[in-house]
């Protein structure tokens, strides 16, 4: 069999501009899954926090210690808030029946995010 030209150019253009399945495709992420590493991106540090915070309020003697690093949370949560918007505008909001699909990628993850559907829901939610 032997093809012409032109036809070899028009399956060269169809493969180019992506109109055809010329190349196998990688599985697309879900939507769960790509709002959830963004958010584990953007809380990664203040989960940190979260978890230093409560070792350190077990120490009655670490009392100046905590209160330093409530101010660290502060503005940990404010960069997270702030992270968390541009997740929002480029995924939307996260609806209440998406909330466990996110947290179940979380438990794998980043573990320290997950279980906490209150401040998903505060940063991503509607």
């Amino acid at each position: 069999m032997q093809f012409r030209p032109v036809t070899l150019l028009l399956v060269a253009l169809v493969c180019g501009l992506g109109l055809s399945n010329c190349e196998p495709q990688a599985p697309t992420e879900s939507r769960s899954a790509k709002i959830a590493g963004a958010y584990c991106e953007c809380a990664a540090k203040l989960a940190d926090l979260n978890q230093k915070v409560a070792s350190l309020a077990a120490d009655t003697t670490k009392k100046a210690d905590l209160i330093e690093y409530f101010r660290k949370m502060e503005l940990e949560y404010t960069k997270a808030r702030e992270c968390s918007a541009t997740v929002v505008a480029q995924y939307g909001h996260l609806k209440p029946e998406e909330l466990e699909a996110v947290d179940q990628v979380l438990q794998q993850k980043c573990p320290a995010l997950a279980g906490h559907q209150d401040q998903l829901r505060e940063l991503l939610g509607e």
